[in-house]
């Protein structure tokens, strides 16, 4: 189809300038149950924006359509939508930056792998789970999923961007059984490289992981000196950081609002966001067009930027940080590919001088026990207890709270086990000066 089309008609009807962005999703989902396909799932998906400025006000599109009409209906929904907006538009569509660093990181090879070898890899695991200890009981969660994306973005001053990407994640569980007592414990690996999936030790660690649960019991409560494993830090961080999302900073909502170019962690905390990294997170321009950029988010405990889009730069008097995202059909802000600086010590090595403190490998009900306008929080944990500089018996029926500016500001540094998580944050293990723990 003639994208180019969309402008004409557009321009015909009155609409000064005008966008469009159609995205294109497929993905692949397979399960298994007791060594049986369980769900077989073949999805796909399209989208497209529109957006346009008419009689000088702005408003927005959308459709999954995409055939002879739909341009005609896009542009309908403009002009009905801008008759129904009261104030002026203030940034309008954006022409373009200078330069873009282009890149690509989709896999064909990935693609081209037949369904057939991934299925087979999956069993493998699932197979391997069930031979590697007799106190395995089961094998849950046993996923393969692939997805496949593609962004086409243009606009009436003749800009044009395209990026594809896309990846392959495995999930599994395993359930270990002694007496009584059941642990489970989980874990992934995304990438679009599957040679970069080591299964033995995937499998290995998995085991291990649930068996070293066994046993768990509460502590004393009280204030531990505390270890955040990499997935916890990364949980964390996140929260962290979407108080930094300008939306939230001008509508008083976060507890970084005025704390632009001021300590808001301690000096051994550095954060980058580096959406062009060629990894599966990679991205040149945002939703609004503008090209992305590596920056500095804090940088030795002080807060650099926040997270803009074109709208929140303008009422602050700044440039858009390229982090436009679309969500709930208005324009919004995100951030991805982010990178805390580790420390050069290994796991052992950071927690060899802790007498008695605790090692938290896990947490729940972050999202309900988070309140992210004071950054106040309380969740259940689990983990092992610290004695002596060793890690020791395993803990459970926890709970961890505290404050994320004050967690940060305790942050004694990082462990150099650098770890990349599903939030698509890189990070090591955390120590953190000292933590309320509830037990016993």
């Amino acid at each position: 189809m003639n994208l180019n089309r969309f402008f004409e008609l557009a321009k015909e009807k009155g609409i000064a300038e005008s966008q469009l962005q159609i995205s294109k999703s497929s993905s692949v989902s397979i399960g298994l149950f007791h060594r049986e396909i369980d769900t077989y799932k073949v999805t796909s998906s399209q989208s497209i924006i529109a957006c346009g400025t008419y009689n000088g006000k702005f408003a927005t599109a959308n459709t999954q359509k995409l055939d002879k009409d739909t341009f005609e209906y896009l542009i309908e929904q403009i002009i009905r939508g801008a008759t129904y907006v009261e104030k002026p538009n203030e940034v309008g569509i954006f022409p373009g930056s200078p330069k873009y660093k282009k890149g690509s990181v989709y896999s064909k090879a990935l693609e081209e792998t037949p369904i057939s070898e991934k299925i087979a890899l999956l069993k493998k695991v699932e197979e391997d789970i069930y031979k590697a200890d007799p106190m395995v009981t089961d094998a849950d969660s046993v996923r393969y999923e692939e997805s496949s994306s593609e962004s086409i973005f243009m606009n009436s001053f003749g800009l044009k961007l395209r990026q594809k990407s896309n990846y392959a994640s495995i999930v599994a569980g395993a359930v270990l059984r002694d007496g009584e007592e059941t642990k489970t414990y989980y874990d992934f690996f995304v990438g679009n490289d599957l040679s970069d999936f080591h299964e033995e030790e995937f499998v290995k660690g998995i085991v291990d992981g649930a068996k070293k649960k066994l046993g768990g019991k509460s502590c004393p409560s009280g204030k531990y000196p505390t270890i955040l494993s990499q997935e916890v830090a990364s949980s964390l961080t996140d929260y962290f950081l979407s108080a930094a999302i300008a939306d939230d900073v001008q509508r008083h909502s976060s507890f970084l609002e005025g704390k632009l170019g001021q300590k808001v962690a301690s000096s051994k905390v550095s954060i980058q966001e580096k959406p062009l990294t060629k990894n599966i997170y990679f991205s040149y321009f945002d939703s609004e067009g503008v090209a992305c950029k590596n920056k500095d988010v804090i940088k030795n405990g002080t807060l650099v930027t926040y997270f803009y889009n074109r709208e929140t730069a303008k009422k602050d008097g700044v440039e858009s940080t390229g982090n436009a995202v679309w969500g709930a059909n208005r324009m919004g802000t995100g951030y991805g590919n982010l990178f805390v600086k580790p420390g050069k010590k290994s796991f052992d090595e950071l927690i060899s001088d802790i007498k008695e403190g605790v090692y938290i490998t896990e947490v729940a009900g972050l999202g309900t026990g988070m309140n992210p306008v004071s950054g106040d929080f309380s969740c259940q944990a689990e983990g092992f207890l610290i004695k002596d500089g060793k890690v020791d018996r395993p803990l459970s029926l926890i709970t961890l709270s505290g404050n994320l500016l004050k967690m940060f500001r305790d942050c004694q540094g990082f462990g150099s086990d650098v770890k990349m998580t599903d939030s698509s944050i890189s990070i090591a293990s955390m120590r953190i000066k000292s933590m309320s723990i509830g037990g016993e």
